[in-house]
């Protein structure tokens, strides 16, 4: 028989002992009796515990973690200690320890009993008496915080369990929500040394409040923590203030978005306190290798991770860390990356690749030689590897968008752009008032992932052939066409424009559909239902160059 075994076993007979002893002698009073039992568990962490940052997303044991059990009526109770120290590092350990019992017998042999894991640098929990104290919101200090999310999920979690004191086996879940903040700042801005304050202001009541060393140039990450569930951020805002290198009080403010803290969770939060309107590459996760299509020459790539100190010509790969941020300028007339088949498909040179997926942002025009005038192709396939090699690691960044002008368009200006490019989930921002010779042909097509298309406008009054042809054919996510306020169409220029979309609502006010090929196959593959919105007295053709018979027509008013 098994230790754990022999061990619950004892447990359950010393318990059941007390009990029949009393059983038939009830007019007796109840006697309080003091007595330790010797108990142990294996105890694991939650396999979803997403508040840490390792492989598999789960806590791992460290040295000198203990976890405390209490029965739910508090009079049996104890620590246990890790046993073997070779579960540090795991996420399932065997835990021993004596349990105390003080109360009054008979008692049930086999009570509920709640456990908390109290690690070994732990700033949440406190013992009174032997026992835990009751954690509360309060436990959380207005100065507490953490100078990473492992160093606040080491001192600040709260790990609870429950169970019945029998079974010997136990779950812990992470109780505890963590902000997770970075601020970037030029390194003359936050030199190392310099003391930085930054608080946290929900409707104007501090919530937290740090005041921290920098310790690497132009870096601020500090990480505050909140009992899990219902942490309700509104008209939140993070306030940054410092000296600068002339000893003048600086101060930034930055919103924070409405949202509520769930437990087992960590939130992020980046913002900078120098403005770059240039193109941006963002890593997500550590280790991030970005690797350029174009090498070094007069024409070649410029990168800063510095926040624009200093720029170095792009000669090999290089690493970025979670949240670390690369500027990129460019000399480049265009980026054109076609093949040789009729519709110039993409060719596999993308501007860039990434091993780990990534954010851009920032203004697109960064790249070129002339930052104010798009010229022809100049972002031809730029972020494609064509139809058949899906791009798998660049997104938008959701709280900094990516910046297209509002200048005249080129021919094939974004032609292929974004073809492919499955881990897109939403689109830049996109408003030019005119168009040109397939500007903007099979732009974001295969896009299997891309939801958000709430930047892009399509205003433009007059049309060029094939201008937004195959536009968001395949976005199978995408359910609300851009208006499409132009009066006459031409050549090809809306021609499997939505084919095997998810588009249930599209706006089209033409007035004249004449042109050749205008609306060939654009509603090819739709859902069967929808509605369509048109100018008054134009008639559509049935079917997919035309209007699907499953779809409602409505007749548009202003």
């Amino acid at each position: 028989m098994s230790k754990m075994k022999v061990t619950k076993m004892l447990l359950w007979m010393v318990l059941s002992l007390v009990v029949a002893c009393n059983k038939d002698v009830e007019t007796i009073s109840p006697v309080t009796e003091v007595q330790t039992v010797h108990y142990r568990a294996s105890i694991r962490t939650d396999v979803d515990t997403r508040a840490t940052l390792g492989e598999g997303m789960v806590y791992k044991y460290a040295n000198g973690d203990r976890v405390y059990l209490e029965s739910e009526d508090g009079t049996l109770y104890g620590f246990l200690d890790m046993e073997d120290a070779g579960d540090v590092g795991k996420h399932e350990a065997s835990f021993a320890g004596i349990l105390t019992y003080v109360g009054t017998l008979p008692r049930d042999p086999d009570p509920p009993v709640n456990l908390v894991l109290v690690s070994g640098t732990d700033d949440l929990h406190t013992v009174t008496d032997g026992k835990v104290d009751a954690v509360s919101a309060g436990s959380y200090s207005l100065g507490s915080w953490a100078s990473s999310l492992e160093d606040a999920v080491s001192r600040l979690s709260h790990f609870t369990g429950s169970g019945n004191l029998m079974d010997g086996s136990f779950t812990l879940q992470q109780q505890s929500s963590f902000l997770r903040c970075s601020v970037n700042m030029t390194p003359g801005q936050a030199p190392v040394g310099r003391v930085i304050t930054a608080r946290l202001l929900n409707n104007s009541v501090p919530l937290r409040e740090v005041s921290v060393a920098v310790t690497q140039a132009g870096k601020l990450p500090f990480v505050f923590a909140f009992l899990g569930g219902g942490v309700s951020l509104e008209s939140a805002k993070l306030v940054i203030e410092w000296t600068d290198a002339e000893n003048a009080a600086q101060s930034k403010d930055f919103t924070v978005a409405d949202q509520t803290l769930a437990a087992n969770t960590y939130y992020s939060i980046t913002r900078s306190t120098f403005s770059y309107d240039g193109f941006c590459i963002t890593a997500i996760s550590d280790g991030t290798t970005i690797t350029f299509k174009y090498n070094y020459s007069d024409s070649g790539i410029e990168y800063s991770v510095d926040y624009g100190d200093t720029w170095i010509h792009y000669t090999a790969p290089f690493t970025l860390n979670a949240d670390e941020v690369a500027w990129i300028k460019g000399n480049r007339t265009n980026y054109k990356n076609a093949g040789t088949d009729t519709y110039e498909s993409p060719s596999n040179k993308p501007i860039f690749e990434a091993d780990k997926k990534c954010y851009i942002s920032g203004n697109i025009m960064s790249l070129l030689a002339d930052k104010e005038n798009l010229s022809e192709s100049a972002f031809h396939g730029a972020f494609s590897k064509g139809s058949g090699t899906a791009v798998t690691y660049i997104d938008i960044h959701p709280d900094n968008p990516l910046i297209f002008p509002d200048n005249t368009l080129a021919p094939k200006c974004y032609m292929q752009m974004f073809r492919n490019c499955t881990s897109l989930t939403r689109a830049p921002q996109f408003r030019v008032e005119g168009t040109a010779y397939r500007c903007c042909y099979n732009m974001f097509r295969q896009c299997t992932n891309l939801t958000d298309i709430s930047g892009v406008e399509l205003p433009a009054m007059t049309l060029s052939q094939d201008c937004y042809r195959e536009l968001l054919r395949q976005c199978s996510k995408v359910k609300t066409a851009p208006t499409l306020p132009a009066k006459t169409l031409v050549t090809e220029c809306y021609r499997q424009m939505f084919s095997n979309s998810g588009v249930t609502t599209i706006i089209c006010l033409a007035t004249d559909i004449s042109a050749t090929s205008c609306l060939s196959e654009w509603m090819s593959g739709v859902p069967n239902k929808g509605t369509f919105y048109k100018a008054p007295g134009v008639v559509y053709p049935s079917g997919i160059s035309g209007i699907p018979n499953g779809w409602t027509q409505v007749e548009y008013t202003e």
